[in-house]
């Protein structure tokens, strides 16, 4: 009996390309998911509240889960559920924010491709101690068991691979952070450390959640949301350390939200965040348009993150010499050249 093939999970943007769709045909909004929510889909949790006849912005509010690090779905969630609080039609925001997170995925993938180059280059030279053992172990099975039996080459061999494994932990922690991805305890005060020493300081994901909750705050403010709303709409989906400060300024309410974002900006010290607040000021001040603003904000910081990676890949491909010639080269040598210098000595001898 043929085993059925299991499906592969549905990207965000397929399932909001599906809403759509449906959208297109004249359903509503509550239709429109339930009638695209898969199992595979990532609005599956999402349908099963409808089922149960939970409202339709409470289903989209609780389905979201903060431990999950999926900015695309915090942002399809939070402005669906606004879409639905606010009424209107919400096909225009839908493929508004296709847009948005296609090109959020290609920026992602481009940070993939500025990394292959160094990452395929560290395989390939990680492999060649490998390689090289089991081309012995091939060609002279009698020579790799007296590799292997000799107390001398195995120490060797041994002492090699220790350090070919600490190589590739060391240039994949280079890569990885050229490229922005961390380990699960990264964030660890130890680990940050050894990391800053071993591959350089990474540069913190602050802004990159600045032009998130930006790009969805516009969303929200199209809906039709006030600003003061629209901030207490997105709160509850933004991410990292700006999402925390953002629900606290949305907490606020002895001052206006601009005052209130302009000192939780203060306290945090970074640039992006004052640019946010001003945009705020000047849009509570001046009567400046906010949604133009933080999307002109959101593109500036993603086209700054663009830059930067390429730096990053640059100094990368410069860092991952030093593990090579410290760590992968040593250990080619031990486990690779000592066993076969060994054996010659021991021929002669014999």
């Amino acid at each position: 009996m043929l085993r059925r093939r299991r499906s592969p999970q549905q990207t965000v943007v397929d399932a909001l390309n599906d809403v759509a769709d449906a959208l297109r045909s004249g359903s509503s909004l509550r239709q429109s998911i339930l009638s695209t929510a898969a199992e595979r889909s990532p609005f599956a949790p999402v349908s099963t509240a409808l089922v149960a006849g939970r409202p339709l912005a409470q289903a989209l509010a609780a389905a979201y889960a903060p431990t999950v690090d999926d900015a695309d779905l915090s942002s399809a969630l939070c402005v669906l559920a606004v879409h639905a609080e606010a009424g209107g039609d919400p096909l225009p925001a839908v493929r508004s924010l296709v847009a948005t997170l296609a090109r959020r995925a290609s920026a992602r993938d481009e940070a993939r491709a500025l990394t292959t180059q160094a990452r395929l280059g560290a395989r390939a030279i990680l492999c060649l101690t490998p390689a090289f053992l089991a081309l012995v172990a091939l060609s002279d099975p009698r020579g790799a068991a007296r590799f292997v039996t000799d107390p001398r080459t195995r120490a060797a061999i041994g002492l090699g691979l220790a350090l070919q494994a600490l190589g590739a932990i060391w240039i994949r922690t280079i890569v990885g952070g050229a490229s922005g991805s961390s380990g699960r305890f990264a964030d660890l005060p130890v680990l940050r450390a050894v990391r800053a020493i071993a591959a350089g300081r990474a540069r913190p994901t602050i802004d990159v959640e600045v032009a998130e909750a930006a790009e969805t705050i516009a969303f929200a403010l199209d809906a039709g949301l006030a600003p003061l709303g629209a901030v207490r709409a997105v709160a509850p989906f933004a991410r990292g350390s700006f999402g925390d400060a953002l629900r606290l300024a949305s907490r606020v309410t002895h001052a206006p939200m601009h005052l209130a974002l302009a000192e939780v900006a203060t306290s945090i010290g970074d640039e992006a965040c004052r640019r946010f607040a001003r945009a705020f000021e000047r849009s509570a001040t001046l009567g400046v348009p906010l949604a133009p603003v933080l999307r002109s904000l959101a593109s500036d910081i993603r086209e700054r993150a663009s830059m930067h990676l390429a730096e990053d890949v640059r100094r990368a491909s410069v860092r991952v010499l030093v593990p090579l010639s410290v760590l992968v080269l040593p250990a080619f040598v031990l486990a690779c050249l000592v066993p076969l210098f060994v054996g010659g000595l021991q021929r002669i001898a014999g």
